[in-house]
């Protein structure tokens, strides 16, 4: 019998969530995650670092509902064949805190490895970003510069993490009624 074949991936964008609409995007997939899937509280979901951090949004276009019928026989090529971004994923960056936190991904889009593309697209910016944006506390070894990036893992997800570098740190701890680990990721930066 074979294999079955990989899922493939969905067309996608990344973007820093640099409008109100875009963080509420943001917030969105979180709830819908955290709260309506996870059961987390919804008073904890946002939180006092969000209007600090540095939101990250993934959408893959879906077509957009056709217009609604008018007494024109011709389409508007606005509307006609047009496409709308649809919010899958997000992840956050607390600067000053270097804690990459709030990473979601709507559940029947998780098949498609947009976890590891959100954390790349995350560790990248801060890469680029840390020194000349003043992101946290970078320092100097053996010649180059690093930050220590902190994440507060769910622990059926520490495997996840650990694929990118992240290294547990600590005793386990209770964070809003689950079970978490400390995870440290030393990044180099530019």
């Amino acid at each position: 019998m074979a294999a079955p074949s990989p899922a493939v991936r969905p067309a996608y964008t990344i973007q820093v969530a640099d409008s109100q609409e875009l963080v509420q995007a943001c917030y969105d997939v979180r709830i819908e995650v955290f709260v309506v899937e996870q059961g987390f509280s919804h008073d904890d979901e946002i939180d006092e670092y969000d209007p600090q951090s540095i939101h990250f949004l993934l959408t893959t276009p879906l077509p957009s509902p056709p217009p609604v019928a008018t007494s024109s026989l011709t389409p508007n090529p606005a509307t006609a064949g047009g496409t709308t971004e649809y919010p899958i994923g997000t992840i956050r960056f607390v600067p000053g805190k270097n804690k990459l936190t709030r990473l979601a991904v709507q559940k029947e889009y998780r098949q498609y490895g947009f976890g590891k593309v959100l954390v790349e697209a995350l560790e990248t910016f801060v890469k680029e970003n840390a020194v000349k944006q003043n992101l946290g506390a970078v320092y100097e070894e053996g010649g180059k510069k690093w930050i220590d990036i902190n994440c507060h893992s769910q622990l059926y997800v520490i495997p996840f993490y650990t694929k990118f570098g992240y290294v547990a740190e600590g005793p386990q701890f209770d964070e809003d009624g689950a079970p978490h680990q400390l995870l440290i990721h030393k990044l180099q930066v530019d």
